[in-house]
């Protein structure tokens, strides 16, 4: 609100009266504001939500491959021990097929903590109410 707009509010505050035009005004400068920084707080919350996630999604593919070397080298460990025991083609296949449930049980985990809600939820609650205050405002 410019100096002068603000200027002429105090002046007719100050005679005592508003008009209908002023008060519509009023209302409609306050709920464009009230839109506005809704979305401008939906727009933070979603790229706040957005920036974790990409963070997530990098340690989890970092720690993936440094976890994929070792787990190389202890599953030809196991199959070179386990070689000793049964034929080793047979050592190899366990020790595979191991590894096989080991790795789609992380993966079905780590798909589910990334298909978390990414949908500014608390921005579409205080959306909610505010709409709930202008229409009782309203009435």
């Amino acid at each position: 609100m410019d100096p002068t707009e603000q200027e002429s509010m105090r002046t007719r505050a100050r005679q005592g009266f508003s008009s209908l035009g002023d008060v519509s005004s009023d209302l409609l400068r306050n709920v464009l504001n009230l839109v506005r920084d809704e979305i401008r707080m939906a727009s933070a919350e979603i790229w706040q939500k957005a920036a974790n996630a990409g963070k997530s999604s990098t340690m989890l593919t970092v720690g993936g491959f440094v976890l994929y070397a070792g787990f190389i080298f202890l599953l030809a460990a196991a199959a070179l021990g386990l070689s000793l025991v049964i034929a080793p083609v047979w050592a190899f296949l366990v020790v595979g097929a191991a590894a096989l449930v080991v790795g789609a049980t992380l993966t079905m985990i780590g798909k589910r903590r990334l298909s978390a809600d990414i949908l500014p939820r608390e921005t579409i609650d205080t959306a909610k109410e505010d709409t709930k205050w202008m229409r009782n405002q309203l009435t």
